[in-house]
């Protein structure tokens, strides 16, 4: 399964340039800050047993299905988050958190909470899809970036689980601690304001010459005759 991925994606970016959709999925369907949330749940389903794995299967489905069906709400809820629009409402930091929580605890709780962190992790894919997607809503933007999320956590659980060792269930705590990290560190990025630039400087080394004012000589001139300007009134010597 992983070789024929492999493949796929060589295949892929051989076409990167002659096709828009494998540029597009190249630069956001195998995104890092998509992809590693995904390896994270695939490592996760490696720690657990067979229920739990295709518990946790089927809510990912699950949340990727409410994510698209409850995007708007999701949107709402997550619009007063600041700078939130700007960083795809923080869909990345949201999946990070949720799967490295999960795999911090140990292996005990892991079979309770994985299935909740894969529910949050799908909606929050459903929604970067959503945010993501370049064309209106065509089926092969949809389909491909989902079949590529189940395909990397298939790949990366069977992988694990082909080679399994005593030592596999501190690995998974020392993910789930970067998890972390990386979800706080990204989110609390996300959530600084950006700063606005200073104004240019203003050159006041050069000031603008001041053009006469009305009823007023100029230097250099003869004044006028008397009675040139209406009223009598006669020009103002500088």
């Amino acid at each position: 399964m992983a070789a024929l991925g492999a493949c796929g994606i060589a295949v892929i970016a051989l076409r990167a340039r002659e096709s828009p959709f494998a540029a597009w999925v190249l630069t956001d369907v195998f995104a890092p800050e998509r992809v590693l949330p995904q390896i994270g749940l695939g490592a996760a389903c490696a720690l657990v047993g067979a229920r739990a794995f295709g518990a946790t299967l089927l809510l990912y489905g699950a949340g990727i299905v409410a994510g698209f069906v409850g995007q708007d709400w999701l949107l709402w809820a997550l619009y007063n988050i600041p700078e939130g629009p700007t960083h795809l409402f923080l869909t990345g930091p949201i999946s990070y958190l949720a799967i490295g929580l999960a795999l911090v605890p140990g292996t005990r709780l892991l079979p309770w909470l994985l299935p909740m962190a894969a529910l949050v992790a799908g909606a929050m894919l459903a929604l970067a899809i959503f945010l993501t997607d370049p064309s209106l809503h065509a089926a092969a933007f949809i389909g491909t970036p989902v079949l590529t999320a189940f395909w990397i956590v298939a790949a990366v659980s069977l992988t694990l689980r082909a080679f399994r060792r005593g030592w596999f269930p501190i690995f998974g705590r020392i993910l789930g601690s970067w998890l972390l990290a990386i979800g706080l560190l990204y989110g609390g990025a996300s959530l600084m304001p950006r700063l606005k630039p200073p104004p240019p400087p203003t050159d006041t080394s050069h000031e603008t010459a001041r053009s006469p004012e009305p009823n007023r000589t100029i230097p250099g001139l003869p004044e006028p005759p008397p009675g040139l300007f209406p009223g009598g009134e006669q020009p103002k010597q500088p």
